[in-house]
């Protein structure tokens, strides 16, 4: 049973025990990472409030947006690959293993092939909307397989896809840390202990802590909900592993010191336990405490260190436990196969640096100085916010990342989206023009390259719902009118003119004459009618009265004859006559008269007998006609009859239409009047028509053109629904505005601009009807605003609480205030400067100018917490040769070179363990791990010169009050031990 005590095998099943509870209780860690590790903002914060109105909008979904690349590095996207990449579209909306939620390819119309496919014609985006319920490995995977192209490369890639990869980068590192770790620390205890025991037993010990804590850590996390990170297993393997080892070389140092003066395994353990046990809690108490400040930081991120503070927990009581087993029970075989049990050799360095800078203090505290202050107050403080930088380029994601970045606006990789929340629907014409409005604000924002909204879906205004083109075709119209107008007067004048020139009396005196003429008309059809009867009798004397007279005309004929025979026969004589007396001057003249008388009676006569023939005829045709007219004259007394009729109706109608026309007279006069009216009217109507459409035209050139106007009828419109759609929720309380910045969406640039936006947008809302409205911008650059503002307002908050609880305990352990500032101010001094040459060296040997948001942070935590081991290793051999050494510059002089060598090597243990993080591809390890050497190379440096100068300037006597309450001590305890001499002295 004594045996079973002293070898502290209790221990050993204990330990065993809890490993084997660890490695059967151990979750699924990499899935708890993805689940539960990635950087989460307070709930209150503008980003988060965003995502929770976006989940709203989407019926209480949770989605995720891959995007899916497509590029020709050999040139334009040809034809033939746009129906190629069409058809895997298609393949993606049609495969239900997606459960797509929604797919916009370049196809869907102008708008989106504007923004999706880049400006040199390379390269086409497609954004896939799915849920995010589903791995998002298996997403990526599905889609990368539709989306195979011949001659083209195609990559899916986005936040959640890069988170992903980040993961998986950061798991397959953690991996290469532990390797690499191992083997490095395995070679240097090797080195330094020349033991192949040593490292075995010294990596299973850390190895034993790891596993129990890890699996402790990841059962909180899955079941309370405490805090990890994708970084806490890589720092819990880095820590532990370090300080574990470094912790481990303090312990077996001591327990080979004890054994080399005699003392068996089991009091040589015991011994160790306590000297070198009691600097182990000392020093792990420091990093406990500064890991364990973390729980009071607001960023679930920083909390998530608090990890490590289980991890060094668990670690003291396995070293303190597991190890006096091991070293009780294997004694000096623990040192096997050398048997040298010297100790370390003495540091040389450390001598010289101590006893150089007691004699020259001023010299080396001013090579530190002015060594501290380029790297205090030269360089810049610009982070890098941008986490895809984190990941290789061979990866993906990060490949098709860079495509984007490469072909397409800074910021098209991450748009930033303004939701908007009201308690009242949005789709009235009040609120659209509101939503516009702000639109437009936004446009002109600096930094903003485009906007979309429900008004704007394609990005750019649509005329026809502002006033401008609205009023330009009112004014179009009036114009039109104006033109009409001008013809209506032109034809009013006209007709006016027309009215006025008629003389309308003249005409009215005509239709009084035909009144007369109609009634003289009634009364000569009456009389034509008397007539004809008298006619018919006439008509028949006639025919009668004709054929005489035809028979008169047949003798009348006959006697012209003869009497045309007798005067050609009176002319014949007369000419013989005219002859016989032609020289009978009386007779000749007469008888010449007579001559000439008798030639025209012949004349006379011819012609009448010439005219007796037609006359004949013309009575026979008389008499023919006087018989027709006989036979027609009972028609005629008819027709006569109804001319009466009708001429008496005319005389009625033609009365009426002389009193009517004297009617239409007067109203013409008035209807001249009227169309004169209606002409000034109308020229009034002009001049007023004008008026306004000259209004409207200025009205249309001022900014009021710009306003937006959208009827209701459009608004209900089915063109106008799946814009609605679109942008806004199912029951239109919720809307949000989509805008791309012209910068790199994870920059500081893009994150300041969302503040100044957030701000811009709220003094604008402040007076409009969305007032009440709960507005937020979400994205990425809201993200990266956010986690600037939560990060570096908590990073400092979480340094003082850190710095307070190592200065107590610093307080506590060296038992001086001067001491304790001293340490820390140290450290503080050595993260900056470590921080400005890690900054010089990414930028050389990684090309990244700018540090990572989180290298700081982890860095100062690191170096802070673990280099407060190395001035604890320093105080506590000056505090343990208080009694052996009164000369205090002696005693840190003797100090510094006996613990200059296992701060060393302790130094190179840890940093050789964090060097492991190098390979692993993320850039903050690569970073924190470079800060983090390049910080204990400097402290290793100038630790012993500080020190020892605070020692000097400190303590200016010899002889300290720390050696007084030693030696008072030890005589206290010699009297205790020796009666006699306590009664001498009495």
């Amino acid at each position: 049973m004594r045996n079973f005590r002293e070898k502290h095998l209790l221990s050993l099943i204990i330990w065993i025990g809890l490993v084997l509870i660890a490695a059967f209780t151990l979750p699924n860690i990499s899935q708890l990472v993805r689940d539960k590790g990635s950087v989460r903002l307070p709930a209150t914060v503008q980003s988060e409030v965003a995502q929770k109105i976006q989940k709203k909008s989407e019926g209480g979904k949770n989605v995720r947006t891959l995007i899916a690349v497509f590029n020709n590095k050999h040139g334009k996207i040809t034809d033939e690959q746009s129906l190629q990449i069409g058809d895997s579209v298609r393949a993606i909306r049609s495969d239900t293993s997606l459960h797509i939620v929604s797919v916009t390819s370049a196809g869907d119309n102008e708008a989106a092939k504007k923004q999706l496919v880049s400006n040199d014609g390379t390269t086409e985006m497609v954004m896939i909307t799915v849920p995010s319920k589903y791995k998002v490995r298996g997403q990526t995977n599905e889609v990368l397989n539709k989306i195979k192209t011949p001659g083209m490369r195609t990559y899916v890639t986005g936040s959640d896809v890069l988170n992903e990869d980040f993961s998986a980068t950061t798991e397959k590192g953690l991996q290469k840390t532990e390797i690499i770790a191992a083997i490095f620390i395995f070679i240097v205890l090797i080195i330094v202990f020349r033991s192949l025991l040593i490292p075995i037993i010294s990596l299973l010990t850390v190895a034993v802590s790891y596993l129990i804590s890890l699996s402790i850590v990841m059962n909180l996390a899955q079941r309370y909900g405490f805090p990890i990170s994708n970084f806490t297993q890589v720092f819990l393997v880095v820590v532990l592993f370090g300080i574990g080892t470094d912790y481990n070389i303090l312990l077996y140092d001591r327990f080979k010191e004890q054994i080399k003066q005699g003392q068996t395994a089991v009091a040589a353990a015991k011994t160790a336990q306590r000297h070198a046990g009691r600097t182990i809690l000392y020093s792990g108490s420091s990093v406990l405490i500064g890991f364990t400040a973390l729980a009071l930081a607001k960023f679930s991120f920083y909390r998530s260190g608090v990890g490590v503070a289980v991890g060094v927990a668990v670690l003291l009581m396995v070293l303190l436990t597991l190890n006096m087993f091991f070293m009780a029970t294997l004694g000096e075989k623990l040192f096997w196969p050398s048997k040298n049990l010297a100790a370390h050799d003495r540091s040389v360095v450390w001598h010289f640096l101590s006893k150089f800078t007691i004699s020259h203090t001023f010299v080396m505290v001013g090579i530190l100085i002015i060594a501290a202050i380029p790297l205090l107050f030269m360089g810049s403080q610009k982070l890098n916010f941008n986490n895809a930088d984190e990941l290789p380029n061979s990866v993906q994601s990060k490949a098709g990342y860079n495509l984007i970045q490469e072909h397409y606006p800074a910021g098209t990789s991450g748009p930033s989206t303004l939701y908007i929340e009201n308690k009242k629907p949005l789709n009235t014409q009040q609120y659209l023009a509101e939503i516009d409005q702000l639109t437009g604000y936004l446009n002109s924002e600096s930094g903003v390259k485009s906007v979309t909204s429900v008004t704007r879906p394609g990005g750019t205004k649509i005329d026809q719902l502002y006033l401008k083109s609205q009023l330009k075709t009112l004014t179009d119209g009036l114009d039109q009118a104006n033109y009409g107008i001008k013809k209506v007067q032109k034809g009013l004048d006209s007709a006016n003119k027309k009215l006025a020139s008629s003389d309308t009396s003249a005409s009215i005196a005509q239709v009084e004459k035909l009144a007369d003429g109609a009634s003289k008309l009634q009364s000569g059809a009456q009389q034509l009618s008397n007539s004809l009867s008298a006619y018919t009798s006439g008509v028949n004397s006639l025919a009668s009265g004709s054929q005489s007279l035809s028979q008169g005309a047949s003798s009348l004929s006959s006697g012209v004859g003869q009497l045309s025979s007798g005067s050609q026969t009176l002319n014949s004589g007369i000419q013989q006559l005219q002859s016989k007396t032609a020289r009978l001057k009386a007779l000749r003249s007469r008888v010449s008269r007579l001559a000439s008388g008798s030639s025209r009676l012949s004349s006379g006569i011819s012609r009448l007998h010439s005219q007796v023939t037609p006359f004949s005829s013309g009575l026979s045709q008389l008499h023919s006609g006087a018989s027709q007219l006989q036979q027609n004259s009972s028609s005629l007394v008819s027709g006569a009859q109804n001319i009466a009729s009708g001429s008496s109706e005319v005389n009625t109608g033609v009365q009426t239409l002389s009193s009517k026309m004297k009617a239409l007279q007067t109203q013409m006069q008035q209807l001249q009047q009227g169309l004169s009216s209606a002409n000034a009217g109308l020229s009034k109507v002009s001049s007023g028509t004008n008026t306004v459409n000259d209004y409207l035209k200025e009205m249309q050139k001022s900014y009021l053109g710009n306003t937006f106007y959208m009827p209701k009828a459009s608004v209900k419109s089915p063109s106008f629904t799946p814009s609605l759609d679109a942008f806004m929720s199912k029951d239109r309380k919720i809307t949000h505005i989509t805008f791309i910045l012209n910068s790199d969406p994870s920059t500081t640039k893009s994150a300041n601009r969302i503040k100044t936006i957030t701000r811009d947008v709220n003094a604008k809302l402040k007076g409009s009807s969305l007032n009440k409205a709960k507005v937020a911008i979400g994205g990425q650059s809201s993200q990266t605003a956010d986690l600037q503002k939560t990060a570096n307002g908590d990073f400092l908050r979480t340094v003082v609480i850190m710095l307070v609880g190592i200065g107590i305990a610093l307080m506590f352990v060296t038992r001086s205030l001067v001491q304790a500032l001293t340490i820390i101010g140290t450290l503080i001094v050595t993260y900056f400067g470590a921080l400005q040459i890690t900054r010089w060296l990414s930028g050389y040997l990684l090309f990244q100018n700018m540090l990572t948001w989180n290298t700081p942070f982890f860095s100062f935590i690191m170096l802070v917490a673990l280099g407060v081991d190395y001035s604890i290793f320093l105080m506590m051999r000056y505090r343990g040769d208080a009694s052996a050494i009164t000369d205090v510059r002696m005693r840190i002089t003797n100090a510094a070179t006996i613990i200059g060598t296992v701060v060393i090597s302790a130094a190179i243990i840890l940093g050789g363990t964090f060097a492991a993080l190098i390979p692993s591809n993320v850039l903050t390890l690569i970073q924190v791990a470079m800060t983090v050497i390049v910080g204990l190379v400097i402290l290793v440096i100038t630790l012993p010169i500080i020190m020892s100068a605070m020692v000097k300037w400190t303590y200016p006597y010899v002889n300290d009050k720390m050696y007084k309450k030693s030696i008072e001590g030890q005589d206290k305890m010699r009297r205790s031990k020796d009666p006699e001499a306590k009664k001498g002295n009495d």
